[in-house]
């Protein structure tokens, strides 16, 4: 390695150099602090302060304690380079997957483009904003962590959640998909126009075991007049009892839809509108 020659190119460090061009050479493009230490050696508070310099000087972002994401070289001296969103959702999350609103756009279920991207991870932390997009994680009970993808992004691995478990997803947490109307065309557009599996879809409904789900999805599928056969006595036998709200991102008003046990918290115009747009 000339790293002689790479300074001149990059006006990096000696030291600094070695480590981004070393790790480069391998692929790699996360690395930790540990994992940058025993490449330099020396002391972990010269590593750190290597580090930090690196972060303000736009050559690397920081992704998490101690976890660093590498800017490439040929981003040059703006230090501006595009990553897609879904490998660095990877390594944002490596151990979560992407979901909710960002998995039904990816579907082609809503034509509204997410501000942000959705990431169920395993542990809850505060927003993360990089390279201009802003990553929400979100934690799940892990018997709701199931019916994910892969997708093959630049040669990078990214867990997605599949067609009818992104529909299921929503149905779960409307307020994570842009509100109940969001899902009622998400659900409509799955089941007319994407070849959603509908047994695939009921199967994974029961196994959240989530009784306001059921009661927005039978709801919804009798209100939308949507071809379900007759799932909806599968879903009727396990709601469970009490009053939920068709969107939980609403107020608590309007009227109950006995049949469901739901309380009917949008308007008809918002159910339906958008059929006819």
């Amino acid at each position: 390695m000339d790293t002689q020659n790479n300074n001149k190119t990059t006006g990096l460090g000696p030291k600094s150099a070695t480590l981004l061009t070393t790790l480069a050479g391998e692929g790699r493009h996360v690395f930790t602090t540990t994992e940058a230490h025993a490449l330099l050696g020396g002391s972990q508070s010269a590593t750190y302060k290597l580090l930090h310099d690196l972060v303000r000087g736009g050559w690397l972002h920081a992704l998490d304690k101690g976890r660093y994401l590498i800017v490439p070289l040929e981003a040059g001296p703006e230090r501006r380079f595009t990553l897609h969103e879904f490998r660095l959702a990877q390594h944002l999350a490596p151990e979560g997957y992407v979901a909710y609103w960002t998995a039904l756009h990816h579907h082609g279920l809503t034509e509204q483009i997410p501000r942000n991207v959705w990431i169920v991870a395993a542990r809850r932390r505060q927003p993360v904003t990089l390279l201009g997009v802003t990553y929400t994680f979100i934690t799940l009970h892990p018997r709701k962590r199931f019916g994910l993808q892969t997708l093959w992004i630049e040669g990078q691995s990214v867990a997605i959640t599949d067609l009818e478990k992104s529909v299921v997803d929503a149905l779960d947490h409307p307020e994570y998909c842009g509100g109940i109307t969001e899902v009622a065309k998400a659900l409509a557009t799955a089941l007319e126009e994407r070849g959603a599996d509908l047994g695939r879809l009921s199967d994974y409904a029961l196994r959240m075991q989530n009784g306001a789900l059921l009661k927005r999805l039978g709801y919804l599928a009798e209100r939308l007049a949507l071809p379900v056969e007759d799932y909806t006595a599968q879903w009727r036998a396990a709601l469970s009892g009490g009053r939920a709200l068709l969107d939980p991102g609403r107020p608590a008003d309007g009227p109950v839809e006995a049949r469901w046990r739901l309380r009917v918290n949008v308007s008809d115009a918002e159910i339906l509108g958008w059929q006819e747009a």
